[in-house]
């Protein structure tokens, strides 16, 4: 699992700059400040304190794309992730148990239904659906890669969060 663990932001970042989601939105693409989601029944631009702070995942699955039999909740093997946002930037962090945390950080944006997640110094972003009621986040189906056997082979796969806000 600590291979696993220590291979996946890096595969994941290899990934999702290899195609995958193409989405028109970027870090720094329209110049407007980050966006977050609105309460239900809401059709505006979100602001960027709805998101603040540090979001714990209850689940963090990997969906094989070419089998979506093959599926790891890395969460339920005891893995910790975070994602933490801070004005327009993100710290993404996995850490199993007794291993040092592997960080991620960089910049997002938001609309009322989607988050892109730019790590530092790539072009390239992870694309997210994203939905949020109250203190829970729904991030899903970024391109990414997974060594689903731990194997040190790694396969093309979508990510699908579900985080509650840390108070």
């Amino acid at each position: 699992m600590r291979a696993l663990v220590a291979t996946l932001i890096v595969v994941a970042a290899v990934a999702a700059g290899c195609g995958g989601d193409s989405g028109s939105e970027s870090a720094s693409g329209s110049g407007s400040s980050p966006s977050s989601p609105t309460p239900s029944g809401s059709s505006s631009t979100p602001t960027a304190s709805g998101l603040e702070g540090s979001w714990l995942a209850t689940k963090a699955e990997f969906v094989s794309t070419a089998n979506s039999s093959k599926r790891v909740d890395v969460v339920a093997k005891g893995t910790k992730v975070t994602l933490a946002f801070t004005g327009n930037s993100f710290t993404f962090t996995m850490t199993d148990p007794g291993v040092a945390p592997n960080v991620t950080t960089g910049t997002w944006t938001a609309s009322r239904d989607t988050m892109s997640l730019t790590p530092s110094g790539m072009s390239w972003s992870w694309q997210f659906d994203m939905s949020q009621s109250g203190n829970s986040l729904t991030l899903n189906g970024a391109n990414v890669e997974f060594d689903f056997a731990a194997n040190g082979v790694k396969e093309q796969a979508k990510l699908y969060m579900t985080l509650a806000r840390q108070l």
